[in-house]
Order: C-alpha cells, then structure tokens, then sequence
C-alpha cells in the first residue's frame, strides 16, 4: 500500500470531523449544558444564570468587534459556526453582513432555519464547507472562532489563508482552547492530551506563543490575551464515570479504540479529558484577538 499523501491525511481528518458534527449536534442541543450554543458557559463576575454563561463568548466577541466595522457595510465570518448562534448575535449586536461557515450538514440545516426565523437571511448566510478552503473574495473586516480552530488538520497553512482574506485593520477573534507548557513530557500529560485529540477530532493543539510567531509571519499581531479558564466549571460528576470506563478499557487498547470511533463515546472521552487538561493546566481556554497590521 502506498504512502498516504499530507493533503489525503487532511481530507480524511475534516470529514472525520464533519462526521463527528453531524452525528452529535442534535444531542448537543438536547442534552448539553447550555442550550442554543455548543460552546462553553463562562461563569464571569456577574454572570448568574446559565443562559448568561453560555452568552458570555459572544459578549467578549461582540465587544471586540466594537468599533472596526464600518457602518453598513462591515463583513465580519463566523469560522465553525455550529448551529448559528453567534452568527445571530453579531447581526442583532451590529449592522454588519455575517457569513458562518460549518463543515456539518445538520449544523448548516439548523443555523439556515434559524436565520430564516429570525428575519436575517438578507443579512446573514451560512456556508457548509470547510473553512480552510474559502473563496479569496470578499475580504473581511472581522473573522471569529469559538472553539473552531482547533479541529483545523494545520494550523500553520490555516493562518495565512485568513490573513489573506481580511481587511488591512481587520480583526481574528478567536476563543479556543491551548496547550501549555507545563509538566512538558509527562506521561499522565502526554496520554491526556492524546485522549482530547483523539476523542474531539482535535487537529491543531498549539500554545499561544505558538499561534502569535504564525501570526507574525503574516503580518497578524496578537493586541489580547485573556484566560477564561478559572471561570469555567470544572469537574462534571459524569467525568468520574468516564474515566473508569477509560480506565478499565487502558489494558485493552483495541476496544478503547473502538470508543473512541463511536461519535458518542467520542465526545465524552475527548470531553473527560479536557475537563482534566483543564483543571491541571496543560490546557487553558483563551480569547485571543489578532490585527492584521
């Protein structure tokens, strides 16, 4: 059997990814923490209510974007907008034309109803396809990613590809989750990391600093950095649970294989392991907002 060519890897890891998507998505919705938003409640001072926790990203994205979009005419892409949520959020928030761009079939069936409800299809559109592969036109003012980049096969060819298609001015917001450097080279790390990969079809797990020397070579300049891991609840009761189903599977490598390549076992196993990256912090969700110079 011949090599498998880097592009041939890429294409398989994004539909592996647009396959994770469309197999969870609906149970997302139905059973996660934070109902209309698949990303992460963040428990802010002065947050009280579930819902004001699941709102608070597009809070911080939303005022990021205040003020570097023109008026009337401000085009600002939601990279991996999932069902629509922040899409909705920005055009309500702004005057702005809004593109989301999701890999998952059952995502952009979703987000398009939600537009259509909302009386911004004119406004607002939503793309299936993945967002390495975008159109050189039209150019952005803004682009947002919520928990999105991560999934990308390379993080190193997905920067340039953005910077080309924004604004000079414009602005890459992106809230994600990063490795760190600590307790580099342990094992108990190292098999963590290795899990959240593998579970959440993770494809680009890098470091900020990481991020900021891509961002430099093409003229992105990182202007904020702000860690929003202590404000995340940590440690669900059905973690402990998953970890001694991945427990009692770490002596039979084959079936725990086989976990992870059921969507739903999938996502609890990357999911357990991110809650213990977290806590431990070899891995810390940050907002980041990069400028094209």
């Amino acid at each position: 059997m011949g090599e498998v060519s880097a592009g041939g890897v890429a294409a398989e890891h994004v539909t592996r990814v647009a396959s994770y998507y469309d197999a969870n998505t609906r149970r997302f919705l139905r059973f996660g923490e934070i109902n209309d938003a698949i990303h992460r409640g963040v428990w802010m001072p002065g947050v009280a209510t579930t819902a004001e926790a699941g709102d608070m990203v597009n809070r911080l994205v939303i005022e990021h974007l205040s003020g570097h979009l023109p008026a009337g005419e401000g085009r600002v892409l939601d990279l991996g907008c999932g069902v629509g949520a922040t899409v909705v959020r920005i055009a309500k928030a702004t005057d702005a034309h809004v593109t989301g761009v999701t890999i998952s079939q059952v995502q952009a069936e979703i987000a398009e109803r939600r537009l259509t409800a909302e009386d911004l299809a004119e406004r607002c559109q939503i793309v299936c396809d993945d967002f390495a592969q975008l159109p050189a036109e039209p150019r952005y003012h803004a682009m947002v990613a919520i928990e999105s980049m991560v999934h990308s096969p390379s993080l190193a060819e997905l920067i340039p590809s953005l910077a080309a298609r924004l604004q000079p001015g414009g602005r890459l917001i992106v809230c994600d989750d990063w490795m760190t450097d600590k307790d580099r080279g342990l094992p108990a790390r190292e098999r963590c990391l290795d899990q959240f990969r593998a579970g959440w079809r993770i494809g680009s797990l890098h470091t900020v600093a990481e991020l900021e020397e891509m961002g430099q070579r093409v003229g992105l300049r990182l202007r904020e950095n702000l860690d929003l891991t202590s404000y995340l609840h940590l440690g669900r009761p059905r973690d402990r649970v998953i970890n001694v189903v991945v427990g009692a599977t770490g002596v039979l490598p084959q079936v725990r294989d086989r976990l992870v390549e059921t969507p739903f076992w999938a996502n609890m196993i990357g999911g357990s392991a991110l809650q213990a990256g977290l806590s431990r912090r070899w891995i810390e969700y940050r907002l980041l907002v990069l400028e094209r110079v």
